[in-house]
């Protein structure tokens, strides 16, 4: 046996493939439903959209202390333990969401729900993503991230599929998303536990910062997930005001979505492979020229074959800038990856938070065609700051 298929046969393949398996369930539960589906359930129970800000809001916060505390609870609880406990707090978020209007209980509610099944997401991610990417092959990181988030891109192309078929009335859809979570624990059962981290390897955040900011691939996964988060936020929360105005109707626009869902999905491997063999700068600057381009073909043509080709091609290169900056966390020659996942997918999410608000201002001060004219200026800042020195 040669040594090059002696190493290939070291590598964990039964835990990888487990691990996937479970980002994939996990995420249609977790992100598809109740970050797509249930804000739709939601307005079916008369709340307005203020309160369905809010309630969008409190998803995305509630992720914040779920990222933060993962690496610790990963070392203190272990990872598997994490991931379950992400889980579980995911599907008593949707028992909770069902139980609210029963219990005839103020809207209010809705956010505590939010934010608890924010916080199971935010476990869930930093708990699994680490582990999957340290036992990986490292020549090949960048492809399996590009892969794995493929795999969980497919939750808001699969989610509203299942929506259509089920309905969102009721709380059928609810229960849709508390068994694809649950089901996420048959392929945990099967990953092998992650080895323990040694001592000398345990650092706190102050030290591990310290380590990671003189890396340059570090900075910039750091600027792709701050461009990134805002990119998609608000891109995914206002781009129905955006198609309304172009004459587009409900049905027009969600087949739209269904474009830049399916783009994300499709996508990630090839950017993948790009930041393997040209660096994740090259496959950066890439990504942030491709939506300059595509949000100003946006903004300026209004036909309806190009609105869906580029969508999908939006898509893509949007979701990309998450793979990219988690591709740079796993790259990172620090030996805490699990801190730097964290920290570049909490930027991710703070930026999330501050895109719908810059460009909903925007458009609010002008015309919904800003919302296309704030991803393309995003855009240029990205490919400004990456290719300066």
């Amino acid at each position: 046996m040669s040594r090059t298929t002696q190493a290939h046969s070291a590598y964990d393949w039964r835990t990888i493939t487990a691990l996937n398996a479970v980002s994939t369930l996990a995420q249609i539960g977790q992100f598809g439903i109740i970050f797509v589906i249930v804000p739709v359930w939601l307005a079916l129970q008369g709340l307005s959209a203020a309160q369905l800000g809010f309630f969008a809001a409190s998803l995305w916060m509630g992720q914040m202390p779920g990222l933060g505390l993962a690496p610790w609870l990963c070392r203190h609880w272990g990872a598997r333990t994490v991931v379950v406990v992400g889980l579980a707090g995911s599907v008593v978020a949707l028992l909770g969401i069902a139980w609210v209007p029963m219990a005839s209980l103020p809207w209010q509610a809705y956010l505590a729900c939010g934010l608890l099944a924010g916080l199971g997401m935010g476990l869930r991610w930093v708990g699994l993503e680490p582990w999957l990417y340290n036992i990986a092959p490292a020549h090949a990181r960048g492809r399996l991230v590009g892969f794995h988030e493929t795999l969980i891109a497919a939750a808001p192309v699969v989610a509203p599929a299942i929506a259509a078929w089920v309905g969102v009335q009721g709380h059928t859809i609810l229960w849709v998303g508390v068994g694809f979570t649950v089901s996420a624990l048959v392929p945990l059962a099967l990953a092998r536990t992650p080895p323990v981290e040694e001592a000398h390897e345990v650092n706190s955040w102050p030290q591990s910062a310290r380590a990671a900011w003189p890396h340059h691939i570090f900075r910039q996964g750091l600027l792709i997930a701050l461009c990134g988060g805002m990119l998609e936020s608000a891109l995914a929360g206002l781009f129905a005001v955006f198609a309304g105005d172009r004459g587009f109707e409900a049905e027009g626009i969600a087949h739209l979505l269904t474009a830049f869902g399916l783009g994300g999905l499709l996508l990630q491997y090839p950017v993948g492979w790009m930041a393997d063999h040209w660096g994740l700068r090259a496959a950066g600057v890439l990504a942030a020229l491709g939506t300059v381009l595509a949000a100003a073909l946006l903004a300026c043509v209004t036909g309806v074959t190009v609105a869906f080709a580029t969508m999908f091609v939006l898509g893509g290169l949007i979701t990309a800038f998450l793979t990219l900056a988690l591709i740079a966390a796993t790259k990172t020659p620090t030996p805490d990856m699990a801190w730097n996942v964290s920290s570049l997918s909490m930027a991710y999410s703070l930026s999330a938070v501050v895109g719908p608000v810059v460009a909903g201002g925007a458009m609010t001060a002008t015309s919904s065609v800003a919302l296309m004219w704030f991803a393309a200026a995003v855009g240029v800042v990205m490919v400004g700051l990456l290719l300066k020195k």
